[in-house]
């Protein structure tokens, strides 16, 4: 049985996300948009996606776990002190994940809709 996710629940949401492969992100872009998202970025660093949450104070986010030899995860523990949801988007399995984003709902690349979809609508409940 399929969940029937209502359009409201994506309705101006602020969603940050963080990716520095340029054609996922702007899939990634382009699909929080359809759901009607306000996309903050994308951006492919930590100093710039921590930059976003400080001045723009994002509802969630999509995270790469790898970005050009570092990580992700200053950016997971600024999203957590603000108590603000996120989920990953990666090609690593958990068990290579530490710290917030290992207990963050993970999603494979490449992305999915559908999976995109219920996992986001799932950090706003």
């Amino acid at each position: 049985m399929t969940t029937i996710i209502p359009p409201e629940t994506f309705a101006g949401r602020r969603i940050l996300v963080l990716e520095d492969e340029r054609l996922i992100a702007l899939d990634v872009r382009d699909i929080l948009e359809q759901f009607g998202c306000t996309v903050l970025g994308p951006v492919a660093t930590v100093d710039a996606a921590l930059q976003l949450i400080e001045h723009e104070d994002p509802d969630a986010a999509v995270l790469d776990v790898q970005l050009n030899g570092t990580t992700s995860e200053p950016v997971a523990e600024a999203l957590r002190a603000k108590e603000r949801p996120f989920l990953v988007l990666t090609a690593y399995r958990r068990s290579h994940l530490s710290g917030a984003l290992k207990e963050a709902p993970l999603l494979n690349k490449p992305v999915d809709e559908r999976k995109l979809r219920t996992n986001l609508s799932g950090l706003f409940q």
